[in-house]
């Protein structure tokens, strides 16, 4: 009689780069995120692979919830973040640039959202976090000009949800923020980024809020 194999298929972490960004998923439900100290992205192919660390010099970590005194991870629009949700924030700076991870866990599987770095820290009033940071600032207000309102000039993490929850991005600058002045809030948007000129950065209603430490 001839057997019949059995072939296990076993899931893999998978990562896949655009110009600016990378995401991973799906990821295991017991390590959605990862701690504030050390992260280890997966990287699958068809053989195991080694895992690459990478220790942020800064970190913001929290779970989103309406609004409350001293809130540093506010929900704003619980049908797209729901309460409970959880985001961190890595940052690491090198002499001349910048590396800006995210991982979020507990968001609607399959959604893209938008997501920049903000000036300003969160508070109750979603517009109060400011306008997206930029290394070279746009003269005119609100910055939809492409020439200021790129993932070059700004930092854009935008992120599609895998059936999990949960998601992954990163981005590299090839700048450093000034000591004193660095961005103070990540903000999560309802749509993804848009590039046109004239809506250039906007990515609908802002949904949520993390407040990151000053640098």
């Amino acid at each position: 009689m001839r057997k019949r194999a059995l072939v296990l298929t076993l899931p893999l972490f998978m990562i896949t780069g655009c110009t600016n960004s990378v995401q991973v998923g799906p990821t295991d439900r017991a390590s959605m995120i990862t701690s504030a100290s050390s992260w280890t992205l997966h990287q699958g192919s068809a053989s195991p692979e080694p895992t690459r660390s990478w220790t942020p010099d800064t970190t913001a970590s929290g779970t989103f919830l309406p609004h409350r005194p001293g809130s540093t991870a506010i929900t704003y629009d619980p049908a797209v973040v729901p309460a409970g949700a959880r985001a961190t924030v890595g940052v690491a700076q090198k002499p001349r640039s910048t590396e800006v991870r995210l991982e979020v866990a507990g968001l609607i599987p399959r959604r893209t959202y938008g997501a920049h770095l903000h000036t300003e820290p969160c508070t109750a009033v979603p517009d109060q976090a400011g306008p997206h940071y930029q290394h070279q600032k746009d003269p005119k207000t609100p910055s939809v000009d492409p020439s200021y309102a790129n993932p070059a000039n700004e930092v854009w993490l935008d992120f599609t949800v895998d059936g999990y929850g949960t998601a992954t991005a990163a981005a590299t600058q090839p700048w450093t923020f000034p000591a004193g002045r660095s961005a103070r809030s990540l903000i999560l948007h309802a749509q993804a980024t848009k590039t046109a000129a004239g809506v250039a950065g906007t990515a609908g209603p802002r949904v949520a809020c993390l407040t990151l430490p000053r640098r």
